[in-house]
């Protein structure tokens, strides 16, 4: 799992000068709240992050939001998801997205996107991820003891 966000959220308060108060304050929650989505005890909410995107720089924006994306991205489902933001202001470079694994040649189209619409759910529900990362295992091989309780069709 990536860290991108609480990186950036980090970087972005030093360089505004703001406080983990001024932005609890300015985001409705409070100051411990906003230290333990920058130590990653907690994952910061969609409701939250909207919250950040509407306080924040114009020119900041398009930066928050690709990398709270990306981290909710397994890393071995990156290659079917591309992230393209818009309007970044001149000389801001895109986050860089780290290659994943290509599908093997006998998935047919049909069924990559399916994984894609199944990774766009992921996004969306903690639980789908946990279902995408046992695929994953299951998929490579990895059968731990809870694994081999489950039957598989």
């Amino acid at each position: 799992m990536h860290h991108l966000f609480r990186t950036l959220l980090s970087r972005f308060l030093k360089e505004t000068g703001w406080t983990q108060q001024n932005l609890a304050d300015r985001l409705g929650t409070d100051q411990a709240t906003v230290s333990r989505w920058l130590s990653g005890r907690v994952e910061v909410s969609s409701e939250a992050v909207s919250k950040l995107l509407h306080i924040a720089p114009p020119e900041r924006r398009s930066e928050l939001l690709e990398a709270f994306l990306r981290d909710r991205i397994p890393t071995e489902l990156e290659h079917l998801v591309e992230l393209r933001p818009v309007n970044l202001p001149a000389g801001q470079a895109p986050l860089k997205q780290s290659s994943g694994p290509e599908f093997p040649e006998i998935v047919d189209t049909n069924l990559k996107r399916r994984l894609v619409f199944f990774c766009h759910l992921a996004l969306q529900s903690p639980e789908v991820r946990k279902l995408i990362d046992l695929v994953f295992r299951l998929a490579n091989g990895k059968r731990s003891k809870a694994l081999s309780r489950i039957e598989i069709d």
